[in-house]
């Protein structure tokens, strides 16, 4: 069986990303037109709930992990307790009480994907900011506005529709996974995320509260004045769209840029190892900014992986073969819980066909019943050589809550090396290996709701780790509100100084 670690989690949606000269806005559903209104019997949840607890019982690798199988039965009973209490439950709130209960298995690749019919129903509706924002020292604040809103940035979101921007983080905060403990992680996921439609607030906030055409918002302008903006929402495709103008790399090939720092140092940024829907070969994207630092004789290299949530294991493994000393193994150990998906045939489907019903030789068998990969099957397991323009010197690496799954593991793994230092914010994933690779999509048959379930749980070749954590940074430096209106980078500052440089050339 051959797959690549971090291919998508879900197929890429299909909304167009044309920028409009001009925004139309669209009424909202009606209830009775509303998908997320449909309502579902106390047995069809019964009968859903029965198969989603068995196959993640028998599936996920992780699945007691962080929490008992007491525990997650308790989660299951609690959203069968409920629709019997009412005599049912509606799809969107059936789709709210399983999301929250996977957060318990603790792992970012384990979630619920809207039923088709609620995913088609947001189709052009208003439901989305019209603005791109982020949180900064729990705090709101404009990043991008569109056009028109009267917004700008550095604006700060006080409250949305008459509600505490501090309320509204914590009702959708709860619904967004993350790997064991590493709560802070969250931060990044609820103003934008490619794993639901929008952002947390915008993605959930639909399903929790009325969502008016028409957004009401209490700001304080930079200056300090307090206004209340009265700001139309617009649909998804306009919202990815200005995303979009923002020159957001979503593919590995847009996203590695190369900066000279003075007369010693660089500057290596990959925002994502995505290299699935456009691949390239990585070593035509490195090789050449590797011999830059070679032939300039360039002896501290500054990598920006603080975009960086994963992606393809060619390009996260070929950026870590241009950075090591010496042959070492990647990962040690790749471990599925079961390689019988019979029971849940016609429901179970994967990118990767042979991973439904993989060969039995290409695993070792365990005592506790589950199973161990044989090395040399996928890539992960296998060495990593480093190339003949390896480098060599000093690293300092820049890290940020923002970092999970494959990025995680790459910060972990280069942790290890010599003559290196991580700078910036403890990171979401696991140091100790995610339960990742190939996802399995189980539909629920009465609901329709897709669920993801991943299929191995990996073991990150590192010398130490906290458990349930990420990579905590050596030198610890966040940004801060002021910095951020300031337009400052306090970590990319602190690495600049630690590699005694200042002025900076850019390079693609």
């Amino acid at each position: 069986m051959k797959t690549l670690a971090y291919l998508p989690l879900t197929a890429p949606l299909t909304a167009p990303l044309t920028v409009m000269a001009s925004l139309t806005f669209a009424s909202p559903l009606a209830a009775n037109d509303d998908p997320a209104k449909e309502w579902l019997t106390t047995e069809q949840i019964a009968a859903d709930l029965a198969i989603a607890e068995d196959a993640y019982s028998r599936i996920h690798p992780g699945y007691t992990r962080y929490a008992s199988e007491a525990e997650m039965r308790a989660q299951w009973q609690t959203i069968l307790d409920e629709a019997r209490g009412s005599g049912g439950m509606t799809s969107g709130d059936f789709y709210l009480s399983v999301t929250l209960a996977l957060t318990n298995i603790r792992c970012d690749h384990t979630k619920a994907e809207l039923p088709d019919a609620m995913r088609e129903g947001r189709a052009g509706q208003p439901l989305y900011m019209p603005f791109r924002w982020e949180l900064v020292e729990a705090r709101g604040v404009i990043e991008i506005a569109g056009e028109g809103t009267g917004l700008a940035r550095g604006d700060e979101i006080l409250s949305i529709d008459g509600r505490a921007l501090a309320d509204v983080v914590d009702q959708v905060a709860k619904y967004i996974p993350v790997d064991g403990f590493t709560e802070w992680a969250r931060r990044g996921e609820i103003a934008a995320s490619t794993e639901v439609m929008g952002g947390g607030v915008d993605h959930f906030g639909a399903l929790l509260w009325d969502v008016p055409a028409t957004a009401t918002l209490e700001v304080r302008r930079v200056d300090g004045t307090l206004e209340t903006v009265e700001a139309p929402r617009i649909d998804y495709a306009q919202w990815l769209a200005i995303g979009r103008e923002a020159g957001r790399a979503r593919n590995f090939k847009d996203a590695v840029r190369f900066e000279r720092v003075g007369e010693n140092a660089a500057i290596l940024s990959v925002d994502t190892f995505v290299n699935y829907r456009t691949p390239v070969d990585p070593q035509e994207l490195y090789q050449p900014l590797f011999n830059a630092l070679r032939d300039e004789g360039r002896d501290t290299l500054i990598l920006d992986l603080r975009r960086n949530g994963g992606g393809s294991t060619d390009a996260s493994i070929g950026l870590v073969a241009n950075l090591v000393p010496d042959e070492r193994r990647f990962m040690r150990e790749f471990r599925v819980a079961t390689i019988d998906h019979s029971p849940w045939e016609g429901m179970i489907g994967t990118w990767d066909q042979t991973a439904l019903n993989p060969d039995p030789r290409g695993f070792i068998a365990n005592a506790d019943g589950s199973y161990t990969l044989r090395d040399g099957i996928m890539e992960d397991t296998g060495t990593v050589s480093p190339t003949d323009i390896a480098f060599d010197g000093k690293l300092i690496i820049l890290t940020s809550s923002n970092n999970s799954s494959g990025s995680t593991n790459i910060l972990a793994h280069l942790a290890d090396r010599p003559n290196t230092v991580t700078v910036g914010e403890k990171t979401g994933g696991s140091a100790e290996g995610p339960t990742a690779g190939v996802i399995f999509f189980l539909t629920l048959p009465e609901s329709d709701m897709r669920l993801r379930i991943p299929m191995f749980r990996q073991w990150n070749n590192t010398a130490s780790f906290e458990e349930g954590m990420g990579v905590t940074p050596q030198v610890n430096v966040a940004m801060t509100f002021d910095a951020y209106l300031e337009g400052r980078d306090p970590a990319l500052e602190k690495a600049i100084e630690l590699a005694g440089s200042s002025q900076r050339t850019a390079m693609r």
